[in-house]
Order: structure tokens, then C-alpha cells, then sequence
């Protein structure tokens, strides 16, 4: 088994680096080929002929196509329907190839649209193969939906105008659209009599088509058991998908194959098939990078062409002196002398600009989190500092108030009746003063500020629930007051505070060794 795998990657690696020796015969030959289109489409442009720009545009959309190049393609041909509005067969053949476009890329709402507006059109003027390719598109794109019924209704409206055209591709193509339904559906007989009627269609051609609708046929009877007519068809389409050098439809055989020998319980002759599916699709993905690759470096050079052929154009316009057109031409000799290396430099610099680009940014969002940290930092650090002075100043105006009404309390025996009075009078102003709530309930919500969740934890660790005044310590004590600055805060005396520290220490699960105010603070 070891030893098939080595035989398997030796022949991957040696289809790879064909492919890459291929690769710039078929890009030079890709530029060559779009060049022509758009010099005859800059013909068109010159002679004003809208028709011809059009229809330029068109087969440089089909081409893109055919690279691969589905967003060009799409482009090309919008273009062309927006020089040439005219809603004509030329319009509708652009917006089918658009819908199958978004098709192929599973956009079924896109190709929905596109295909329903070519419905609309092609029924106005009467145009029979853009209306029943647009059916064949619709119907395809509800049968990927699962709306079978809708499915069948636009491939047998689709058909029925297929066969009025007498167009036997169109005829083949919408029975084996179908037949795949029917399968679908696991209506086999009906699928099976759908790709016989497209098989006898295509029947004399050795298209990708035809290969298709037997590995259809051959499926159809895999999943009918007649497992002997299911390997007679496809094997004849794997002979006619090698013969055509088919990969896709290769593969497809390969594959049907293993499941058939499987279904068989011939696992050997199925894992055989398998690893030779495995092989092809390998090879088919190679394959496609190297197409994808080889398409977006056309693309790119015939982008760069043109910008350079711009740039030509007006330092032509500005200067056409001899003296310039030698050095344009010299440095056009040279730049095609050394495009391969000019192309690995400029790759590997907007790589190395990219990368940049990418620290800058990663180094920007560090520096904002880093600043956006700091600052949070600085406002904590001054809220708490704040919070600290407010409690201070708190315990400093009720001290010298005590301090005050005591004065007033001393003098009170050594005045005359009326100032005795009067001084009782400020006495009890004082005293009220200090016991008020409005301070407290500022420092309280300051608190919270900094500390929103503080007083919701303490209340869930707590066996009895906390009265306002232990609130007040709780909040104290996480402030890191000492008992003096409490005793002071609370106009209460320190003994009144170590009881009141005992007291909250059993509302909460402390043991005997258990710091108070270190539980407090981690809270």
C-alpha cells in the first residue's frame, strides 16, 4: 500500500510540473487572444459602433469565461449590455450567460433574477432558444432549491421549445436535466427513460455531455441493483473520458465505479477505483490551481499592459519627439526581456507591503488598547482617590461637628437662661446634621461608581440580610479605612466599631482565622 502511494505522488508531482511547463505557453496565448478582441473592440470604439462594441464585449466576457475569470466575465458582459440597451436576443444572451454564471457559483437568487428578467424579455420579442435556456437555467437553479415540481415545470417548458427549434444539444441537455430530477425524486424508471432520450440526441458525439448522460445512466442502474449494466456504462464513458482526456468525467466514472464494486462487496477492486479517483481528483485540483493561476497572471499582464499602453498613449501626446519614442522602446525591449523577474520582484514587494501594512495595523490596535488601559487606569486611580478624600472629609466635618457640639454643650451651664437656650437650639441643629442620609447617599452611589458590582456579591455571601449601617462599614472596609478613620466616619466609638466588625462577621461564612477586612477586599 506504501508503495502505491509513493507511484500515486510521483505521478501527481510529474502531471504538476507539466502543467507548470504549459503554464506560459497558455498564458501567452491567453494575452494574444484578448488582445485581439480588444484591439477589434477599440476598432469598434473608433468607428462608433455600438453593435460591434457590444459583441466585443461579449466574446471578451466569454473568454474570461472560459479562464475561469467568473467576475471579469460578469463584468464584460454588463458592459455590453449597457452600451447596447436595446432589449434584444443580444441582451438576453448576456443576461443567460450572467445567470448561469451565478448559477455555477450555487447564487440561486442572483440567477433567479437574471433568468426571470431573460423570461420576460425573450417572451416580448419572441426570441425561442434565450427563453428556453433561461427555463433550463430556472429550472436547474429550483431543482438545487429542492422545488422539484417548479423544477419540472420550466426544464418541460424549456424542452418543448428546444424541440419546436429541432436543437438536439438543448433537447439532450434539458431530458438529462430531467432525468437528474426524476432521480432525485428516486423515480428511477422515469430518470432512466429521460437519459436514454437524451442519449440518443447526443448520441453521435463524443462530447462532455455525452459522457455525462451515460455516467447518469449507469448511476440510475447502480441504484437500481443491475449492477452488471451500471459497470458496462461506465466503464464506456471512462474510456470515452480518457479517450477525450476528460479529467472531470474521468473522475466521475472512477468514482461510480468504487461504489458500484462496494455495493458488490468487492472492496478491493472498489478501494482500486477509489485511490484511482483519488489520483485524478488530485491531479484535477493541480490541474485547476494551475489554470486559476495561469488565468489571474494573464489577467494581471493584460491589466498591466493596458495601464502601460495608457501611460505610452499620453507621454505620446505630450512629447513625440524621436528622441522618447527610442527610450520607450528601449525600455519596452527591456522590461519584456525581464518580466519574469520584474513579476517575482513585485509580487514578493506587495507581499513584504502587505506584511507591513499588517504589523502597522496590529501595532496600532496595541497602542490604542494600551492608552485606552491607561487612561481607565488614571480614572480609577483618581475616582478612588477621590472617594478616599470624600470619606476623610466626611470623617473630618462630623469630628469637628462632635467637637463643636460638645463646646456648645459645655458652655450651655455657664450662660444666661436665654443663650442657654439658643444654644441647645444649635446644639440639636448640629447633632441632626450630623446624623443625615444625604451625604451618605452620595458617597454611596460614588461608591458604586467605582465598584458596581461590589454590594450584589456581598449580598449573595451573606447568611442574614445587612442592615444600612453595615452597608456603610462593608463599603468602609473595602475603602481600607482603618477602625479610627471608621469610628470617625460613623460618629461612632472604635469599641462601637469592634462590635460592629463582630457582628458582620458572623452574617458572613469566616471562619476563627479569617481576616475581615482581607474577605472585604477581595470580594
Amino acid at each position: 500500500m506504501s508503495s502505491t502511494k509513493t507511484f500515486y505522488f510521483l505521478l501527481i508531482v510529474v502531471f504538476g510540473v507539466k502543467l507548470l511547463s504549459a503554464q506560459d505557453l497558455v498564458s501567452k496565448n491567453a494575452i494574444s487572444k484578448i488582445n485581439t478582441i480588444k484591439g477589434a473592440l477599440n476598432l469598434a470604439k473608433h468607428e462608433n459602433d455600438t453593435l460591434g462594441i457590444a459583441k466585443n464585449f461579449i466574446y471578451l466576457a466569454n473568454f474570461y469565461k472560459n479562464l475561469g475569470l467568473d467576475s471579469e466575465a460578469i463584468e464584460n458582459y454588463h458592459n455590453a449590455q449597457q452600451i447596447h440597451l436595446k432589449k434584444d436576443t443580444l441582451f438576453v444572451y448576456a443576461n443567460n450567460k450572467i445567470a448561469f454564471i451565478h448559477l455555477h457559483l450555487k447564487q440561486y437568487a442572483e440567477a433567479s433574477q437574471y433568468s426571470e428578467s431573460s423570461v420576460s424579455i425573450a417572451k416580448s420579442i419572441n426570441y425561442k432558444t434565450g427563453l428556453a435556456t433561461a427555463n433550463a437555467i430556472l429550472g436547474s437553479v429550483y431543482e438545487k432549491q429542492s422545488n422539484y415540481n417548479a423544477a419540472l415545470g420550466f426544464q418541460n417548458e424549456s424542452l418543448q421549445l428546444f424541440e419546436s427549434l429541432n436543437d438536439s444539444t438543448g433537447i439532450a441537455l434539458t431530458n438529462e436535466n430531467i432525468g437528474s430530477i426524476y432521480e432525485d425524486l428516486e423515480q428511477y424508471d422515469l430518470a432512466r427513460n429521460y437519459f436514454n432520450k437524451a442519449y440518443s440526441f447526443e448520441s453521435a458525439k463524443t462530447s462532455d455531455l455525452k459522457i455525462n448522460i451515460i455516467n447518469n445512466l449507469a448511476d440510475v442502474y447502480r441504484k437500481q441493483k443491475q449492477y452488471n449494466q451500471a459497470l458496462k456504462l461506465t466503464e464506456k464513458a471512462l474510456n470515452l473520458a480518457k479517450a477525450q482526456n476528460n479529467k472531470q468525467q474521468e473522475e466521475s466514472a472512477l468514482k461510480d465505479l468504487a461504489r458500484t464494486y462496494a455495493e458488490l462487496q468487492d472492496f478491493k477492486k472498489a478501494y482500486e477505483y477509489l485511490n484511482r479517483q483519488n489520483l485524478i481528483s488530485e491531479q484535477q485540483l493541480i490541474n485547476q490551481n494551475t489554470q486559476l493561476v495561469s488565468a489571474m497572471e494573464v489577467l494581471y499582464n493584460v491589466k498591466e499592459n493596458e495601464a502601460q499602453v495608457a501611460i505610452l498613449n499620453k507621454q505620446n501626446q505630450i512629447n513625440k519627439t524621436r528622441q522618447l519614442a527610442i527610450i520607450i522602446i528601449s525600455l519596452a525591449v527591456i522590461l519584456v526581456f525581464f518580466i519574469g523577474v520584474m513579476h517575482l520582484k513585485k509580487r514578493k514587494k506587495q507581499e513584504q507591503k502587505l506584511l507591513t501594512y499588517k504589523q502597522q495595523l496590529l501595532q496600532a490596535d496595541l497602542d490604542i488598547k494600551t492608552a485606552e488601559e491607561a487612561g481607565l487606569k488614571r480614572e480609577i486611580d483618581i475616582k478612588i482617590s477621590a472617594l478616599t478624600n470624600y470619606s476623610l472629609n466626611l470623617a473630618h466635618k462630623n469630628k469637628l461637628l462632635a467637637d463643636i457640639s460638645r463646646t456648645l454643650n459645655n458652655l450651655k451651664s455657664r450662660n444666661p437662661e436665654l443663650v442657654k437656650t439658643k444654644l441647645i437650639d444649635i446644639v440639636n441643629t448640629i447633632n441632626s446634621d450630623l446624623s443625615k442620609e444625604n451625604e451618605w447617599t452620595e458617597l454611596m452611589a460614588y461608591f458604586s461608581q467605582i465598584n458596581p458590582s461590589f454590594f450584589k456579591n456581598l449580598k449573595t455571601q451573606v447568611h442574614e440580610e445587612l442592615t444600612s449601617s453595615e452597608m456603610r462599614l462593608c463599603m468602609l472596609l473595602r475603602l481600607n479605612l482603618s477602625s479610627k478613620a471608621i469610628a470617625s466616619i460613623l460618629n461612632i466609638t472604635p469599641d462601637s466599631v469592634r462590635i460592629a466588625r463582630y457582628r458582620m462577621r458572623k452574617k458572613l461564612p469566616l471562619s476563627s482565622k479569617d481576616d475581615l477586612q482581607a474577605y472585604i477586599l477581595n470580594l
